[in-house]
Parts: C-alpha cells; structure tokens; sequence
C-alpha cells in the first residue's frame, strides 16, 4: 500500500508543535550548588503590604528544577534552573488568589491568572545553565513556561506572561 503526503498549513503546525529531542515537556528537580548570595531579590505582597522578602538563596531552598525549552524569543531557548512558581506562592500565603500581579524591575508588569500556575509547571528561574540570572540577562527572576508540554502555551498571546527581570509579585487587582 503506497501512500501520498500531502504538505498543508495544518501538517506543517502540528510537525512544528512536536516536542523537538532535547526539549523537556516540563521541569525535572534538580540539585544546584547553593547560592551565596543575601540579596534580596523578590517582594512578596499582599493587601497590607509586604508579605515576605527572599534573597536569592532563600527563593532556591524551597527546591529547585531544571527547564530546557523554546521560547518565543530564539536567543533565550535553552536551559534554565529555579523554583516552581506554585511553590513560592505557597510560601507567602498567595497560593489561593485568583491571580497574582509580576511587576519586573522596569516597571512591566502582567497579571498571572491562577489556571498557570495549577496546571502547568512554570517556573520562576533564577539561573540559566547553572549560571545566576543578572539583569544583563534578564534576571534576577524570570518566568519561564514549559512550551512542550501544550499547545497553548505557544500561542504568540501568551508571550506576555513570560516577564523576566522580576522584582515582586502580588495580588492582582480584581
């Protein structure tokens, strides 16, 4: 039995969707070496004010996992290392909101809507290959989703929520 293939846009979307060898589907734990750093790198807060703070080394304490993925910027595919963002939400009591506000150090900012979190593993990378996130490099947080795990996640709409030099996180306005 011989048969034809016939190249069309669909063929050619779902070929591209495919996960590429070497793209994870989503974050694997992983053992980092730990920071030294006492820097306060991350401002929780909530209607009162400020919840927690976190130094960078306090952020990696609450366990940490490697992301190698596309982005929609190529020059950022790769990998990258940090914390579950559920898991630091967990910590400063956010876990519950409807969504949070990521406000970046150049005063973007993007409202986070709770299903991100809960069904997919984004992570809050401090680190890319092994190496600290510096604002030079979009550091010192950045989120990261993991494009391989769902389609949607790499539909153009959501490069938006991929904020990086963040500084603080907290409840959305409604």
């Amino acid at each position: 039995m011989i048969f034809s293939l016939r190249w069309s846009p669909v063929l050619v979307l779902g070929l591209l969707m495919l996960p590429i060898s070497g793209w994870a589907a989503g974050p694997t734990p992983v053992s980092l070496p730990p920071s030294a750093s006492q820097r306060i790198i991350l401002t929780v807060t909530g209607p009162t004010g400020t919840l927690q703070t976190f130094t960078h080394a306090q952020v990696e304490a609450l366990g940490t996992y490697r992301l190698t993925t596309k982005t929609f910027w190529p020059d950022d595919d790769g990998t990258y290392e940090g914390v579950m963002l559920a898991d630091v939400l967990k910590q400063a009591k956010l876990d519950t909101q409807a969504k949070v506000q990521v406000t970046a150090l150049d005063g973007y900012s993007v409202a986070i809507p709770s299903e991100d979190w809960t069904r997919w593993q984004v992570l809050l990378a401090t680190r890319r290959d092994g190496r600290p996130l510096t604002v030079r490099n979009k550091g010192p947080l950045r989120l990261i989703f993991p494009m391989a795990l769902d389609t949607k996640l790499a539909v153009r709409s959501m490069g938006g929520h991929w904020a990086w030099m963040i500084k603080s996180i907290g409840i959305a306005p409604k």
